[in-house]
């Protein structure tokens, strides 16, 4: 890891206090609620097969926090795109779907350079 703590680790990521460790808590608990009631929906509607929706919301949650930021990451410098489509891949298949990047689901457009997201 740099020297420099990038922010989105130190939201993340980062020890600290009991304050900043529950509003941390809680937004993964937040995410894995959203992710989960998605996950529910496309189990309901026979998009994804039979799974418990709370467990894989809370494992997406880990496998998108430790693949993106922390000691775990990989360096993204330069690899940006390629990191979210294979952490794209990952999820959707750990969700059951094999066949993501067939399917359209990974979308393989280019990012927009740094000037242009302003």
């Amino acid at each position: 890891m740099p020297a420099k703590i990038p922010a989105k680790y130190a939201a993340l990521a980062e020890p600290v206090d009991a304050e900043l460790n529950a509003a941390r808590l809680s937004f993964r608990k937040n995410l894995a609620v959203e992710f989960a009631e998605r996950i529910a929906a496309a189990v309901t509607d026979k998009h994804l097969p039979e799974q418990d929706a709370s467990l894989a919301a809370a494992a997406l949650v880990g496998l998108l926090v430790e693949g993106l930021i922390g000691p775990l990451a990989p360096e993204t410098a330069g690899r940006e795109r390629d990191i979210l489509q294979s952490l794209a891949l990952v999820a959707l298949r750990a969700l059951g779907v094999t066949d993501a990047r067939a399917r359209g689901l990974v979308v393989q457009t280019p990012l927009p350079a740094d000037d242009d997201a302003a």
